[in-house]
């Protein structure tokens, strides 16, 4: 299926967004983004968004921060050339608490994003530091209360983002995906309907369909980024709670299949117990094309070196299992296959290597 060029009207900040027009966005569409890409490039160093949330997208942000700081030193006047778009639909846990209680976006993606972000090790442990339940702060890290109330100084989370971010010193910018409430909807293999991220992964019933509770905006900013990009990267993460909620944003997925920049998905290692039970990666594709009604990637990343037989026995006793890359892949569209060494051989969890997949994205980017 060819790229469906659906473009929209440059924002400006806190502004609605419109779509208005066809025609493949290009960097001379705009002189928004025309005036963006005449500054010069931090040497050879790609401008690179990537998507997500969870555990996966800090894996991806932090490779590719050690990268852009191999490359240019001091990274200050580079932040914009690497971005992280994070989905706001989380509802358990320190998150789901603060959310309630203060009315604000859940923080906790957030924070694992800026302090992968960091070169501060130490500033960057505390953020996640958690009080334990020997006080009312039971269960919250450092790092959520923080934004929490730099959110209340400032009386917007972007604002307290960025302050967070300048005090962290990051290596790049990190920017919700939409700054209103937002909850996700699925409806269930079984036919009910559930409402929440957390009643979602904790149902026993394969998920059939995922949607947003009610449409919301996307942040322009974050519209901003995808279109700039020389590259954007989607995934590692949860299919149903990290990876679509942010392409179920109205505008996302629309933009992000007209880009003149390249488009990775990054396959995840394993399956995830409870909600993609049994799915192989050309699974995860269509799901992703069914929901979004779009061939939205140009590569498909994939790792080749296999875990250990401990590795996989701790994974199998919790229900999960090796993602099976069958071949061909008849939902990837276009999209090319990449094979790479991805594993984090160092540890006992299956995981990606920040450093390894940071090398693979950015020979793509290059290539």
């Amino acid at each position: 299926m060819p790229r469906q060029s659906v473009a929209y009207v440059l924002p400006q900040r806190d502004s609605v967004i419109h779509g208005v027009a066809r025609g493949r966005i290009s960097p001379a569409s705009s002189s928004y983004i025309e005036a963006a890409r005449l500054a010069a490039a931090p040497h050879s160093f790609p401008r690179i968004v990537a998507l997500g949330g969870g555990t996966g997208l800090p894996v991806v942000l932090r490779g590719l921060a050690t990268a852009l700081q191999a490359d240019v030193g001091d990274v200050t006047p580079w932040r914009d050339w690497l971005t992280a778009i994070v989905t706001v639909t989380d509802d358990g846990g320190s998150s789901g608490r603060l959310r309630q209680e203060l009315g604000m976006l859940p923080p906790g993606d957030v924070r694992n994003c800026l302090a992968a972000l960091s070169p501060d090790a130490a500033f960057a442990q505390l953020l996640s530091h958690r009080f334990d339940a020997r006080t009312n702060l039971d269960g919250h890290p450092v790092g959520n209360l923080l934004l929490a109330a730099l959110t209340q100084m400032t009386g917007s989370f972007t604002q307290a983002i960025d302050e967070m971010a300048a005090l962290l010193k990051t290596c790049g910018r990190v920017f919700p995906s939409t700054i209103e409430d937002v909850a996700l909807r699925a409806e269930l293999a079984n036919g009910e309907i559930v409402d929440g991220e957390t009643a979602i992964v904790g149902h026993s019933a394969r998920v059939r369909r995922l949607e947003l509770a009610r449409p919301v905006r996307p942040w322009p900013d974050a519209l901003r980024a995808i279109i700039n990009a020389d590259l954007v990267v989607v995934g590692p993460g949860s299919l149903y709670t990290s990876v679509l909620p942010n392409l179920l944003i109205d505008g996302v997925a629309s933009t992000l299949s007209a880009v003149g920049g390249e488009r990775v998905l990054v396959a995840n290692l394993m399956t995830q117990p409870g909600e993609t039970d049994g799915l192989s990666l050309d699974d995860h594709l269509r799901v992703l094309r069914e929901h979004t009604g779009r061939d939205l990637f140009d590569y498909v990343l994939l790792n080749t070196t296999p875990p250990t037989a401990a590795q996989l026995a701790r994974y199998r006793a919790e229900g999960a299992e090796l993602l099976r890359h069958d071949r061909p892949l008849p939902s990837a569209g276009g999209a090319k296959s990449i094979e790479a060494d991805l594993l984090d051989t160092s540890s006992d969890h299956v995981r990606h290597d920040a450093d390894k997949l940071a090398a693979a994205i950015l020979a793509i980017a290059r290539a």
